[in-house]
């Protein structure tokens, strides 16, 4: 099991998509706990793109070989920059993509509580488990 979660697929182990996938189902569990009113597509769409939000950014870090770089912490907060850039991608991606494409009526408020929820549970487990 170690050795699979190991092994490089296009950069990338796959321990760094089960987390991106968890990333997801943590979202869409925090959302209905929270009773936010929201729409069934809107909390797939959410957990996909904090799925595949998470996915593109480590893999651009991987194929960039900059991760010895971004994955320094902050003496003060014990975040790296590649949690903390990884967040920011996620919050842009789902709130671009609930916005523009999925909840064009619901108001932007909504939108930027889903996001970054989203956003807050990736840099949650990035700091915490990855």
């Amino acid at each position: 099991m170690i050795e699979f979660l190991s092994t490089p697929i296009f950069y990338l182990t796959p321990y760094i998509f089960l987390w991106s996938i968890l990333n997801g189902v943590i979202t869409v569990a925090l959302v209905r706990a929270l009773k936010l009113s929201t729409a069934k597509p809107t909390i797939t769409v959410t957990a996909a793109t904090t799925a595949i939000a998470s996915i593109i950014w480590n893999w651009s870090i991987e194929f960039n070989r900059s991760t010895v770089y971004l994955n320094v912490d902050h003496p003060i907060f014990r975040i790296s920059w590649a949690d903390a850039l990884n967040g920011i991608c996620v919050l842009a991606l789902t709130s671009f993509i609930l916005g523009i494409f999925i909840n064009k009526q619901q108001p932007a408020e909504l939108i930027a509580r889903i996001s970054s929820l989203s956003a807050l549970v990736t840099v949650a487990t990035d700091t915490f488990f990855f």
